[in-house]
């Protein structure tokens, strides 16, 4: 995918999703500049996963519910990934819905949907030109 804002380097979007817990899933943005330095996961939008990266079994904890990760100058400058830090999201509450969710705040525009998602899925999310 390009910036259309000029932005040097490259993104990219992961997917992924558990087989046995459909309701497991990461739906990301990644970006790699062209400086050589290292990937920045900018965005990713994820289901319930529960106890995960220290959470321990706190329900109210993000990873118990659906939720967001965006990357922050907080969590960089902590030392940890930029996208470390997340919140829970009421935006989607299915693999489908983050999906459209994410389509929507990256605005993926119909020339990369052509590109990268087969015909019967563009019909179904809405893409943006």
């Amino acid at each position: 995918m390009v910036a259309t804002d000029g932005t040097k380097g490259t993104f990219s979007m992961f997917m992924r999703k558990n087989e046995d817990f459909p309701e497991n899933f990461s739906i990301g943005l990644t970006y790699r500049p062209d400086d050589g330095t290292s990937e920045i996961t900018l965005l990713r939008c994820n289901g319930k996963h529960g106890v995960f990266n220290g959470s321990g079994s706190d329900p109210n904890h993000p990873h118990f519910d659906f939720h967001i990760h965006k990357a922050s100058e907080q969590a960089i400058s902590a030392g940890r990934t930029a996208e470390k830090f997340a919140d829970r999201t009421t935006e989607f509450a299915s693999y489908e819905q983050a999906l459209q969710h994410y389509v929507k705040v990256v605005k993926l525009n119909s020339r990369d949907a052509s590109k990268y998602f087969p015909l019967e899925v563009q019909s179904e999310i809405g893409f943006t030109d």
